[in-house]
């Protein structure tokens, strides 16, 4: 994901929300929310759907929710993205199962300003709301939102996939670089120093103070011989990259080779 190329989409982005009801999910399958996934991206399609990423959370309670980044090939008029959330809440009461209009949300990404994810507020750029959903994708079974008890029973055998994308997202080139260890070191120390930064920009109490907890930690390893070799486990946007190493590089006043 992060070779995606957001330069090169031709499309108008937006963060879309679709939920279905908590109290129906014993009924589910995973098979038929697939199912409906599919006749909802075949919707969007005929009405100018051209890139997408999806993917599956469960709450606590246990009630699932789904997170799309759309491109369109056009600016949707509000009457468009209503027509788009009935369409799913269509699907679902075809099925037998009572969504409501009121639990899916449309929002369009106005890049330069904000955008609201799961009540925590990011940059309105596609590619911080993927490296917000991608945050998720990473997560083990240890999380709540990826816990087998936290899925329905039918789930907990066989949930399909629970994350997808329409494999015709333009990637960039893979850029490699080569460095002393020193500098290696350096770049890490810088990269934590940045999460720092952006955790601290949290408004939310307590989501700030478990970003900056999980910042801090980043760089540890219990392994003393992995430890001096392991990478930063966080998405950086290239040109952040770029700059953190020129940093560490300087640093330095050493020299580092593209390949």
């Amino acid at each position: 994901m992060q070779q995606i190329d957001f330069d090169g989409i031709d499309g108008v982005p937006a963060f879309v929300t679709l939920t279905m009801p908590s109290g129906q999910m014993g009924d589910v399958s995973a098979s038929m929310f697939h199912g409906w996934l599919k006749r909802w991206l075949q919707f969007m399609k005929r009405h100018g759907l051209q890139h997408y990423y999806w993917i599956l959370e469960f709450q606590a309670s246990g009630n699932p929710h789904l997170h799309v980044l759309v491109w369109l090939d056009h600016e949707p008029e509000p009457l468009e993205t209503f027509k788009a959330l009935r369409s799913w809440v269509g699907i679902l009461n075809k099925s037998g199962v009572g969504a409501r209009l009121q639990g899916q949300i449309w929002e369009n990404i106005d890049v330069g300003g904000e955008i609201t994810v799961d009540g925590e507020t990011v940059p309105a750029h596609p590619e911080r709301v993927l490296m917000y959903l991608a945050k998720h994708a990473a997560r083990g079974v240890a999380h709540y939102q990826r816990q087998i008890e936290n899925m329905p029973e039918d789930w907990k055998y066989r949930s399909g996939r629970v994350w997808g994308h329409d494999r015709s997202l333009p990637l960039r080139e893979q850029q490699d670089y080569e460095c002393d260890y020193l500098t290696f070191h350096r770049f890490r120390r810088l990269v934590r120093r940045w999460r720092l930064a952006e955790a601290r920009s949290i408004r939310d109490y307590d989501r700030r103070r478990a970003a900056i907890v999980q910042a801090r930690r980043c760089l540890k390893c219990s392994r003393p011989d992995v430890s001096p070799y392991r990478g930063v486990s966080a998405w950086i946007p290239s040109d952040v990259a770029s700059q953190l190493l020129d940093a560490a590089v300087n640093m330095n006043g050493g020299d580092y080779e593209e390949d």
